[in-house]
Formats: C-alpha cells, sequence, structure tokens
C-alpha cells in the first residue's frame, strides 16, 4: 500500500509537470505568433496581395470605391480594380495616364507579396489613428502544410474627417497616401523613423517621393506636434491639436523660400499611432519580392 501511494504521488507529480510544459510552451507558441488558424476550406486564404477581408471587417462597396478612386488618382493606372474575390487586380500595367511612377512601383510590389494584406475597416477605433498595419496572423493548412501571413491593414475612414489645414496639406495626406504609407512596410519592409520629431524614416521619405511626382507638397517629420488650442468659449477646456507641417519648393519669382502647408486635427477624436512591431517588419523584409532598385533607392 505505501510503495502503491508513493507511485499515485509520483504520478501524480509527473502529470502536473507535463500540464506545466504543455501552458509554457503554449504561451512561447503564442508570443511569437499571435494567431495559429487552420483554413484549408479558403484556397484563397493562400493567396498573396492585397486584398479587401472576407471576414468581419471588410470594406462596403462605398468604402473600397473611395480605396481605388484614390491609389488610381496616386499611380494613374487605368484598369486596377477591385476583382470578384475582393483582390486588388491592376490590369494592363503598361496603360496609366498621369501618376506616380513610385506610386505604381509599390503597388505592383503589393500585388506580388508573398504574403497578404487584407483591408479592414476600424472607424471610430481608438486604436487606430487613421491607418496601421497591425500583427500579422499566420494561417496553416493541415491537409497540404501551407502557410501564409496576413497582415490587417486597419482603416478608419471617419479620421480623415477630422483633418483640417490647407487644401494642399489634406490633398498630400488623404486615404490613397495612408494606404501606400501602410504598403510600404507590407511590400518593401520599410521602417518608420526611429525616433527624434525631425525624422521622417525610410517609408515615408519614399511616400514623400511619390507627392513630389505628383507636385504635391512633403511632409516634413514623421511626428505629429501636439498642442493645446484655446477651445471657444470661457467654460470649455483647452483642445489637443496634432499639426504636420507640409512644404513645396516654389519657382515663383522672387520667392526662393519653399511654401509651407499646415495639417491639423483634434489629437483626441484620432487617437495614437500604435507601429507594427519590429520584428514583423523584419519578417517583411526578408520576404519581400522585389529589391529596392526596383524603386529607384
Amino acid at each position: 500500500m505505501i510503495k502503491s501511494a508513493a507511485s499515485e504521488r509520483f504520478h501524480r507529480r509527473s502529470f502536473t509537470a507535463r500540464v506545466r510544459l504543455l501552458a509554457i510552451a503554449i504561451t512561447v507558441v503564442c508570443a511569437l505568433f499571435p494567431a495559429l488558424i487552420a483554413a484549408s476550406g479558403d484556397p484563397l486564404r493562400y493567396r498573396g496581395g492585397l486584398r479587401n477581408s472576407p471576414d468581419k471587417h471588410k470594406l462596403d462597396a462605398k468604402q473600397l470605391e473611395a480605396v481605388l478612386k484614390s491609389l488610381c488618382e496616386k499611380t494613374g493606372f487605368l484598369e486596377m480594380h477591385f476583382d470578384g474575390n475582393g483582390f486588388l487586380a491592376l490590369g494592363d500595367r503598361t496603360k496609366f495616364i498621369g501618376g506616380s511612377a513610385i506610386a505604381r512601383a509599390l503597388l505592383i510590389a503589393a500585388s506580388n507579396m508573398p504574403h497578404a494584406v487584407d483591408l479592414e475597416c476600424h472607424n471610430r477605433s481608438a486604436l487606430v489613428a487613421f491607418a496601421r498595419l497591425a500583427m500579422p496572423v499566420i494561417y496553416y493548412s493541415f491537409s497540404t502544410g501551407k502557410r501564409m501571413d496576413v497582415y490587417p491593414l486597419e482603416i478608419d475612414f471617419s479620421d480623415l474627417a477630422h483633418l483640417r489645414g490647407d487644401r494642399e496639406a489634406i490633398a498630400a495626406f488623404d486615404l490613397g497616401f495612408v494606404i501606400l504609407h501602410e504598403l510600404g512596410h507590407a511590400a518593401l519592409g520599410l521602417r518608420d523613423s526611429p525616433g527624434g520629431p525631425a525624422s521622417l524614416g525610410e517609408c515615408e521619405e519614399l511616400i514623400n517621393r511619390i507627392r513630389r511626382e505628383l507636385n504635391l507638397p512633403e511632409r516634413q517629420t514623421y511626428i505629429a506636434q501636439v498642442y493645446l488650442f484655446p477651445a471657444n468659449g470661457p467654460a470649455r477646456a483647452s483642445i489637443k491639436q496634432a499639426e504636420l507641417v507640409f512644404t513645396r519648393a516654389t519657382d515663383k519669382p522672387g520667392q526662393s523660400k519653399p511654401e509651407k502647408f499646415n495639417l491639423r486635427w483634434e489629437a483626441p477624436m484620432v487617437g495614437p499611432i500604435v507601429d507594427i512591431p519590429a520584428q514583423s517588419i523584419a519578417r517583411i523584409r526578408a520576404a519581400k519580392s522585389i529589391t529596392a532598385s526596383a524603386l529607384g533607392q
């Protein structure tokens, strides 16, 4: 009986230890991968490129039309459209009028990505400021063993309605530009400013080159300056305003200084900028489908 009781205690401790080890293993896996989902029944889930989300956050027809219109303005592509499966299709890439060559190259890179980016609507989100590339969801097919990293590109369309300032600055920071910025991360693995208020970061430097090709003013800093703005009426508290400055070189006679344009919004209404973690950008840089030389870098 004593031997049986000791044996039982040993097996109980052994079982508890195994459970703890399994819990630790699950914790480590969850830390490395935000989600592991078996989706072998959806073959389109394992196709790379830019796609309207097939899930609950998918863009509606009006939002898709707004995205397409703005991207067509930036690229000049005449046959670009979202196909029946929600993927962005460029059509005949030789057919374009105007637009930016760099923007066209960026969208070609996004179409050729080995991973996928899902466009998602997150209106009135406290976590999304205009748009952000979120942590990837990793899908595995149990039948084929294929893996696909899917990056949600979360867009808060309502934030864009809060933009105020010079018309040229608003045009340089519209829906198409915030999407192109996130695709700079997703397709090329470009990084934002590592710090310093005067720094732009390699991603926004690329977007400025697109603005230059479209004769739009260029963003001067990645981080917006936040300051208190007096509210109307004596009973109201001051409002936090965020501001970005854009400039454009001028060829006007007798004017040597660049033109300056301001863009501002109520900071609490838009929310904080939350960047995709550095390790996710590193994975994209390692797997990107085109080289920087394709964009003249």
